[in-house]
């Protein structure tokens, strides 16, 4: 379908202004005129695509950058049955139908906004990543009169977003290997150095731990972690089944994850050798809540050995306690009761979210 004309657009405006004019006196058609010059030039000069439709979902208007970015004319679509005109996809491929462009969604459902990001088949044949944001038009007595769209185009982030994740991906494969690297050699240096096994063993562990924190990290786009993938990274490989988790969503800062990850490595190794872990039929739970604004976490270990508490702190120990709190400001608790060793911390959760 053709552009429309000036005067077409002028008719259209006319309709939308009678809506708009109840008390006051209609504008003349000069005034139309030079209302919609400037209207045009307002819209050209923003670097987005505006489309506008009435209240059936006529088409009616498209900015001058509309036909910039598809590399087609504004298509003057009938109604918003007819938006698969405007060819585009989901992520998945599949093809966007009518009902769900923005225009639709608010003049055919009622929606007073809507978005959507598409993958749009331009005039030339070439694709480009667009977020579609729609908005209402209502009159002074709040009936809705028409609806209008933003066209952003999305291409050049959705192009860096592909590049980030081929270059996380590198640079996990890369740290993955240098973790390795480390660990070889602390096995090797054990060997020639005849250290105790279980002292080795702790060191390639503790690599390790900290070898999938990071890993959890690179993939995380912003820096803050989900607490239960850290439980799940560092404590279910040594549970397995006879890990309990009960918490709701919460995100670590990323100083904290890492630190958090070795505190768990230690407390799982730890109930291996002397706690719940190292007999059948031995439980491990953690959990976690906000409480008050502060985050509660309690690991409880049940059906183990007699507790014995420890005559001397080892580096397991200072991890658990010195480093977590200097790096947090939180406080920890241990209890060696005779029912089972329960570890036990408390942090400001106003300041882990500065």
């Amino acid at each position: 379908m053709p552009n429309r004309t000036n005067a077409e657009l002028v008719a259209e405006i006319t309709r939308l202004t009678d809506a708009l004019t109840t008390e006051r006196a209609r504008p003349t058609m000069a005034e139309l005129e030079r209302r919609l010059l400037v209207y045009n030039a307002m819209l050209d000069t923003v670097p987005i695509g505006v489309v506008m439709a009435d209240h059936q979902g006529r088409i009616i208007y498209g900015n001058s950058h509309v036909e910039e970015m598809l590399r087609h004319p504004v298509l003057f679509s009938d109604d918003y049955d007819s938006y698969h005109q405007w060819t585009s996809f989901h992520a998945d491929g599949r093809q966007v139908e009518s009902h769900e462009y923005p225009l639709a969604r608010i003049l055919r459902d009622g929606e007073t906004q809507a978005e959507l990001v598409v993958n749009y088949q331009r005039g030339d044949g070439t694709m480009m990543w667009m977020r579609i944001i729609g908005r209402e038009i209502v009159d002074e007595t709040g009936e809705r009169i028409g609806a209008t769209v933003a066209l952003v185009d999305m291409q050049n982030q959705k192009e860096l977003e592909q590049t980030q994740q081929l270059l996380i991906r590198e640079l996990n494969h890369r740290v993955k290997n240098a973790f390795a690297v480390v660990q070889s050699i602390i096995a090797q240096s054990a060997r020639k150095s005849e250290l105790p096994e279980d002292v080795t063993n702790a060191l390639i562990g503790r690599v390790g731990a900290y070898a999938t924190a990071h890993a959890r990290l690179l993939g995380i786009r912003d820096e803050r972690i989900g607490l239960a993938g850290v439980v799940s990274d560092t404590v279910t490989p040594i549970a397995g089944e006879r890990l309990i988790t009960n918490g709701p969503a919460v995100a670590l800062p990323e100083k904290a994850m890492t630190l958090m990850a070795l505190v768990f490595y230690e407390l799982a190794t730890n109930a291996t050798k002397y706690g719940a872990l190292a007999v059948p039929g031995g439980t491990v739970t953690v959990s976690w809540d906000i409480i008050d604004d502060e985050l509660h976490i309690d690991w409880v270990e049940r059906g183990g050995p007699m507790v014995v508490p420890p005559t001397r702190k080892g580096f397991g120990s200072t991890i658990i306690d010195r480093a977590l709190t200097a790096e947090t400001g939180g406080r920890v608790n241990l209890d060696y009761a005779p029912a089972g060793f329960e570890w036990h911390f408390v942090m400001n959760w106003n300041n882990s979210n500065d």
